[in-house]
């Protein structure tokens, strides 16, 4: 999904651009199998103005998001920001701001959020003053009710800020029904556990689309026609 292309240009490039613009100067790709294209398209990075490197994930490790984390514990900083690989959003300044939120509130670990009016595709949140007080992998509207505000759910969209603590919790995490090691149950030990988990919302002004859907893959196109050389 990486390389499908929003406005002729894939959705990888329009993250990596925005990392750039925020300041940041070294990326890593982590790499599932037959993901040469990737490689091929991004290559060492500048062009985008960004030192970038590869990481393989190993499957028989195990899968999900949370896996494909773990992969970076020891290429990384104190800290570090993820970005799903099928999302689209713009503009992408706000990342900018998300780092600062994060630093600012002492957070280990910091979740972009998007409000959506429908829960079952998503990680969704609870929120108190700012804090994430749990946290619910694609429920049903039966069982997201109780994260229903003004008709509206708060969605893990990333981007994601994380301290290395992450890396602990992420060995301590099981794999959920469907085998797959998520980020969100991840989150969620560290809830748990009391740390500050923060979630920023996303400014009202950014377009966003998880771009899983045919529907949605032909919004983002539509807002890229519309709004014309948004790189």
């Amino acid at each position: 999904k990486e390389m499908l292309p929003v406005g002729e240009i894939p959705i990888i490039e329009y993250n990596l651009r925005y990392l750039e613009r925020s300041g940041i100067s070294r990326a890593f790709i982590v790499l599932g199998e037959r993901k040469e294209q990737i490689l091929h398209y991004i290559r060492d990075g500048k062009r985008f103005s960004l030192k970038v490197a590869y990481l393989f994930q190993d499957i028989k490790e195990g899968v999900g998001t949370a896996k494909a984390i773990s992969v970076a514990e020891n290429w990384t900083n104190d800290s570090f920001v993820v970005l799903y690989g099928d999302t689209f959003f713009h503009p992408g300044d706000f990342i900018k701001e998300l780092i600062n939120y994060h630093v600012k509130k002492k957070a280990v670990a910091t979740i972009g959020l998007y409000e959506v009016t429908s829960p079952e595709r998503f990680g969704i949140v609870k929120l108190d003053n700012e804090r994430i007080v749990n946290i619910i992998e694609k429920p049903s509207k039966v069982e997201a009710k109780s994260y229903l505000v003004d008709e509206k759910y708060l969605a893990n969209s990333g981007p994601l800020v994380f301290d290395n603590i992450i890396f602990d919790y992420i060995r301590k995490t099981k794999p959920a029904q469907n085998g797959e090691y998520q980020i969100t149950d991840t989150i969620k030990l560290m809830i748990e556990d009391n740390l500050p988990v923060y979630g920023f919302k996303i400014p009202q002004n950014v377009f966003w689309r998880d771009i899983g859907t045919p529907e949605s893959r032909l919004e983002a196109d539509a807002y890229v026609l519309k709004h014309k050389n948004i790189l």
